[in-house]
């Protein structure tokens, strides 16, 4: 009875040494954190950049800077002025088993005392027993308040021979995101006004667009045009466009034509280089595997073309998506006359004339094509076949493939974490995980 009684004794005391040593780290990295937080508010760089080890990285919204050579050198910017632009603390510290690595988050706090968000950091105990800061980033964004979330600016842009373009424009940071096709793509980029700002149009006789009478300017190269009207109305120097389906090419056109005004591209889905080519049976999925229900696909005899719209999209939401289960996500446009069959049909009669008589040859393209591009393609995309994805990476100069697995033409609805994911890294000037070079 005396041994176990002893030995429990023992177990015991191992325990509260382990819970204390346990605690002890836990204060070690809070105090860290304290320390480095305190000396980034005392304005006191050295201090401050003590925390740092030569093999730190530090993320932002917009960056990644690995190493301490890089993170000093941008941070050294944040001492400028006599007042900290901000400030933070640990609300939460965790220390790992074996008291090597901490885990500290907390809120951020402007100088004006308002919370801007929440920071993430992780520690590393050294050899000399000092903690350092291996790891930190952003966390969650705060809630907006109704006061305090950004304001959207919406308005018609004057196309060269008058014709008038819907914009709705959101965010204001640095880096501009120009986005054509806005009635569909609007909703969804929004959420990129976080780290850019971001402009999104309706093409001439599309959406909320004017309509326009003359068919004859109803083409690819017109569309160019609009997109360089839309980038001077907004005075933007440089910009990243983002072309879905066959306005990933003129995307592409518009960087040829102005390689000056261009830092990267995002292609979604984008049509063939040239539109007779034929993909093998791998890289192409057959137009009516789309899985729309029988009774949908039996059009209403109606000339009602609001009501004629609606049907046609109840089908065409399933040939947007790989599952069929993700048709509810597509969205209707048909609240806009301009989308309805009759002016539709106008419209793409004479536009997918001009893509069937492009002449792009590789070669120019792979010479005057020369930023790096994103180019995201589902592997059930019925409309623009997932080789037509494959091909253009293979043909730029510097380009990369984020595959969507069972993915469909308009592939964010599948997998919208894996493609917006994809476009959020890419805006920070990185290849997105899983990104692969197509030879």
């Amino acid at each position: 009875m005396r041994k176990v009684l002893v030995l429990a004794t023992l177990l015991l005391a191992t325990l509260l040494l382990a819970t204390n040593a346990f605690a002890d780290a836990v204060e070690e990295v809070r105090q860290a954190e304290i320390g480095f937080a305190k000396a980034f508010v005392d304005r006191d760089q050295a201090k401050f950049f003590s925390y740092v080890p030569d093999d730190t990285t530090f993320l932002s919204a917009r960056r990644t800077l690995r190493g301490k050579s890089e993170m000093v050198k941008i941070w050294s910017t944040f001492f400028k002025d006599p007042v900290a632009p901000f400030s933070w603390g640990p609300e939460r510290v965790v220390v790992s088993a074996d008291g090597k690595l901490g885990f500290s988050i907390g809120p951020i706090f402007g100088s004006d005392g308002k919370i801007g968000g929440s920071y993430f950091s992780t520690w590393r105990k050294e050899k000399d027993g000092s903690w350092k800061v291996v790891f930190d980033g952003p966390g969650m964004p705060p809630p907006y308040m109704p006061e305090d979330a950004p304001k959207v600016e919406e308005g018609t842009v004057t196309a060269d021979d008058g014709v008038k373009l819907h914009y709705r424009k959101i965010g204001a940071a640095p880096l501009t995101v120009i986005v054509p096709l806005g009635f569909v793509l609007y909703d969804d980029f929004r959420q990129f006004a976080d780290i850019a700002t971001v402009i999104t149009y309706d093409m001439r006789n599309r959406g909320r667009s004017q309509r326009v009478e003359d068919t004859k300017t109803l083409t690819i190269q017109q569309d160019v045009h609009d997109l360089e009207a839309v980038r001077r109305h907004f005075n933007v120097e440089k910009f990243v466009p983002v072309g879905y389906s066959y306005l990933g090419m003129m995307v592409a056109m518009y960087a040829m034509e102005h390689p000056e005004r261009v830092t990267r591209l995002v292609q979604l889905g984008p049509v063939p280089i040239r539109w007779d080519t034929q993909y093998s049976k791998t890289l192409t999925e057959p137009r009516d595997s789309h899985g729309a229900p029988a009774e949908l696909r039996e059009l209403p005899a109606t000339t009602d073309q609001k009501a004629l719209c609606e049907a046609r999209a109840k089908v065409s939401a399933y040939m947007l998506v790989g599952d069929p289960a993700h048709h509810v996500r597509a969205k209707s446009h048909c609240d806009l006359p301009n989308e309805w069959p009759d002016n539709l049909a106008r419209q793409l009669d004479v536009h997918w004339g001009s893509l069937k008589a492009l002449q792009l040859s590789k070669d120019e393209i792979r010479m005057k094509l020369t930023v790096p591009v994103l180019t995201i393609h589902g592997t059930k995309d019925r409309n623009a076949p997932y080789g037509a994805g494959r091909e253009w990476v293979a043909t730029l100069p510097d380009a990369r493939l984020v595959t969507i697995q069972n993915g469909a033409h308009a592939s964010w609805l599948d997998d919208p974490v894996n493609v917006f994911g994809s476009i959020r890294q890419f805006l920070r000037g990185e290849w997105p995980l899983g990104a692969e070079e197509v030879k």
